[in-house]
């Protein structure tokens, strides 16, 4: 089983997390093939803590990353300040910062690769 993280860079990262957490559960290919958690953030110095800083999935076999990053390019076209988001797994990070189609054969690129770096889609 593999875990990827996501995270959502911008102002209002909670609210936003929570929506796209369950647009993430809630879409048929990806939900039915990972858990969507949100785990709480470590407190910071005098806080109780209770946000979120990321979304994480825990998937399953027949998981599609492909499917994962359409969903997300989905999602960011509903919001009206598309904020970045970052997809993680392991030293990968990959920056979803458009809706471009060909995000979706960079995004699984990396992944299949395996690179140990940054990339922007």
């Amino acid at each position: 089983m593999h875990e990827f993280r996501v995270v959502i860079d911008g102002q209002e990262t909670t609210e936003d997390l929570c929506r796209l957490a369950q647009w993430l559960r809630d879409d048929e290919l990806v939900g039915e093939t990972s858990t969507v958690t949100l785990p709480p953030a470590p407190p910071g110095p005098g806080q109780m803590g209770s946000a979120f800083d990321a979304i994480q999935l825990a998937v399953d076999s027949g998981f599609q990353v492909a499917n994962l990053a359409l969903a997300i390019a989905v999602w960011r076209r509903t919001r009206p300040e598309r904020p970045v988001v970052t997809i993680e797994r392991g030293g990968t990070h990959v920056q979803v910062t458009s809706s471009d189609p060909e995000l979706i054969a960079r995004v699984v690129a990396a992944f299949e690769d395996d690179r140990n770096d940054e990339l922007t889609a």
